[in-house]
């Protein structure tokens, strides 16, 4: 076991409990950073053991720091800050080009798109950048575009995909495609177009159980043909669309009584990947209270409403033009959340046991600069 071969190799001394201590690291090892500092109060040799510099160096590798991956404009070319959860700057990845980041989905890339919807892939730890094929715009200006991205891995095989679904805003046509990355010859393949028009208050999909999840848009989409709150998910593995998930948007209804409408909705919902499934955000500004409802059965469609987060003072008064996104549940239980207003933009972590929330980074939206990045990685590896 290479936690006894570590355990004897540090010279670690005898703690405390029923437990040897190479035993008791591979235990402790596989816990997240909360419980550990709570057991440093045990008593003086769990402390000991619990801030041993071998000991702090293993947990980190094995519980990698999450970052921000925050766009910033420069001129004449985009550079990508790496952030801690503090504000602090880890690393920042230069000539990355024009565009802004508009996608950290995967675990280990992020998405920088162009002004024209061409995309970059950029790997934050070596900080190589791939550029992928150009698509087919169809002569269209690409300011009259819409464009939505999800990049994932397929549930068997693990490769990895980028489908982009494109919408000319003057014609009200589609352009769906995909390419896998990583292919010496990877091409834009076209696929089928998504059964209805998504919501453009999320362009991002969510990447869950080999899928890619969207909002619809509500307004837009054919009551006839699509059902009142189903989700429509991209396959990686088939690459074709399905409506067979239904969100939380008729239990948000019921629970309003009568106080919200399908078209109060439309700039409400935001989605996200949290805690291994599928989290809804839904403002309420009449309230100023964000609900986060988590995906508990997805055979079933089953959504259980978790938090509610009493949004800060600074906000009221906005309407639905705040738009609130969770990135990331940190193992504290802390939720960090993107919070955009027109042009600016500000990144919270909100504390579920004080019911308080403090900044972590403002951004200013206009200037081409994106918070919507989460990668993960040990900032040992990240340095500079």
């Amino acid at each position: 076991m290479a936690s006894t071969a570590a355990a004897a190799g540090w010279g670690l001394g005898a703690v405390d409990g029923v437990l040897p201590p190479e035993l008791l690291l591979d235990v402790l090892l596989r816990l997240p950073a909360g419980p550990i500092c709570r057991l440093r109060a045990v008593c003086r040799s769990w402390l000991a053991f619990t801030t041993d510099p071998h000991f702090v160096a293993a947990h980190a590798a094995r519980h990698p720091a999450p970052l921000l991956a925050v766009g910033v404009q420069g001129f004449p070319r985009l550079c990508v800050d790496l952030v801690d959860l503090s504000g602090n700057l880890v690393k920042q990845i230069l000539r990355v080009g024009k565009g802004r980041v508009v996608s950290g989905s995967s675990a280990d890339r992020v998405l920088v798109a162009g002004e024209d919807h061409s995309v970059r892939v950029l790997n934050p730890t070596t900080g190589s950048i791939s550029i992928l094929p150009s698509h087919r715009c169809g002569g269209a200006d690409p300011s009259t575009i819409a464009a939505w991205f999800a990049f994932g891995q397929t549930a068997s095989t693990g490769e990895c995909k980028l489908v982009r679904i494109l919408l000319n805003i003057d014609n009200s046509r589609h352009l769906s495609e995909v390419i896998t990355i990583g292919d010496t010859d990877g091409e834009w393949r076209e696929t089928a177009n998504p059964p209805g028009y998504l919501g453009w208050n999320c362009t991002n999909g969510v990447v869950f159980k080999g899928a890619a999840y969207f909002i619809l848009d509500y307004c837009f989409s054919d009551p006839s043909f699509l059902e009142r709150g189903c989700m429509p998910s991209f396959d990686f593995a088939t690459e074709k669309w399905s409506v067979a998930l239904q969100g939380p948007l008729n239990r948000i209804l019921e629970e309003s009584n009568g106080t919200l409408s399908y078209h109060d909705l439309a700039n409400q919902l935001m989605l996200s990947g949290l805690k291994g499934t599928l989290c809804t955000s839904h403002w309420n500004d009449q309230f100023y209270t964000v609900d986060l409802w988590f995906l508990t059965d997805s055979e079933k469609g089953t959504w259980s409403k978790d938090h509610r987060i009493n949004v800060d003072a600074v906000f009221h008064g906005i309407g639905d033009y705040l738009k609130v996104q969770p990135l990331l549940v940190t193992d504290e239980g802390k939720i960090v959340l993107s919070m955009q207003m027109g042009s600016k933009g500000v990144v919270q972590i909100y504390d579920p046991v004080t019911d308080t929330s403090s900044d972590i980074i403002q951004i200013s939206i206009y200037t081409g600069a994106s918070w919507q990045g989460i990668v993960r990685g040990a900032t040992t590896k990240l340095g500079t």
